[in-house]
């Protein structure tokens, strides 16, 4: 779970069209959130995954799910309120159901700081708040077959790869190869892993904290500064990356 940036209302989504949309949804029940302009921007807003569990929800499995953040069947006056809506998955969308925000509250995603209350450790989410307790608990974001499992994976996919990497590097700083191709396939290699913990890609707050807490990473951008390769480029994407990262879990 990351912070979502936040973007104005669409255009389209007056004060004149929500008062005659809520409207509507008070007399029948209409469906009045499944607007074109709604969907697109919420799935700008959040880069196309879901604001809870970070999952893709463009695709046919995990489709998107317009979420009222405080549940229209309890406040059917924020039905179409603009800082009322999330995008989310079907899966967290259904889990945190009907659950009153207005009495018992969890971490929005885009006015909280989802890292000022969750923590990371062996692949699941811990509490740093009771608000990041209430968070885990009503949208399950400890899933065991659907979250942490997929967040393991992700985890020894990328500790796996950055040891590849650091003995790429090792080799290259020892002299032992040191080809213009070694070279730039050592930088590209440490991009691409990067971009998977940034805010475009699924499930970029376990890659981000992943990364920034693996020592081999840590090693690698050593290695790098010492042979001039750490660029502007690099960065830029660690800002990024500590942007999405949450903090890990003391082991005490």
């Amino acid at each position: 779970m990351i912070r979502l940036q936040h973007l104005p209302k669409p255009t389209e989504l007056t004060d004149e069209v929500e008062q005659e949309l809520t409207a509507r949804y008070k007399k029948d029940d209409t469906s009045v959130w499944k607007k074109p302009y709604i969907i697109k921007a919420l799935l700008k807003m959040s880069t196309n995954k879901c604001c809870y569990c970070e999952c893709n929800i463009t695709t046919e499995s995990n489709y998107l799910e317009v979420e009222h953040f405080h549940p229209k069947s309890l406040y059917p006056d924020k039905v179409v309120v603009w800082e009322n809506l999330l995008p989310s998955c079907k899966r967290c969308n259904g889990t945190k159901g009907d659950h009153d925000t207005q009495k018992e509250a969890i971490v929005h995603p885009v006015r909280d700081n989802p890292k000022s209350h969750l923590t990371l450790k062996a692949y699941r989410l811990y509490p740093k708040t009771d608000l990041g307790q209430m968070t885990i608990n009503v949208v399950n974001l400890n899933d065991r077959t659907r979250l942490v499992k997929k967040r393991f994976k992700i985890g020894v996919e990328l500790c796996d790869e950055l040891e590849n990497l650091l003995e790429l590097i090792t080799e290259y700083d020892n002299g032992t190869s040191t080809s213009t191709r070694r070279r730039n396939r050592i930088v590209e290699t440490l991009r691409n892993l990067m971009k998977e913990g940034t805010r475009q890609s699924d499930f970029s707050a376990t890659a981000a904290t992943v990364i920034l807490h693996e020592k081999s990473y840590s090693q690698i951008k050593q290695l790098l500064n010492n042979n001039n390769l750490w660029n502007n480029e690099l960065n830029d994407l660690e800002k990024e990356v500590e942007f999405c990262a949450l903090d890990v879990e003391d082991n005490e």
